[in-house]
């Protein structure tokens, strides 16, 4: 049997599935930022990348606003 979703009910699956993985608790990624976008609404969108694969990310105005310095294009960072 086929199975449609909703957009939303697709994250929110995502979103409790990954929250009860305790592998997943407290983890860190590294890699670099490509794709930099600064939002007029305050969001950061961009992918972090490295050798192998690339995913893509976003970091809410609320988060951003407590930033000590914008990211940009080539940083490499630990995202937590």
């Amino acid at each position: 049997m086929e199975r449609v979703l909703s957009v939303f009910q697709l994250n929110e699956y995502v979103r409790r599935t990954l929250a009860a993985d305790p592998m997943l608790k407290g983890i860190r990624l590294r890699g670099e930022i490509s794709n930099f976008k600064h939002h007029s609404a305050g969001h950061l969108y961009f992918s972090l990348k490295d050798e192998e694969a690339r995913i893509a990310c976003v970091m809410f105005r609320s988060s951003a606003q407590s930033l000590k310095m914008m990211p940009r294009d080539g940083m490499r960072v630990v995202l937590s």
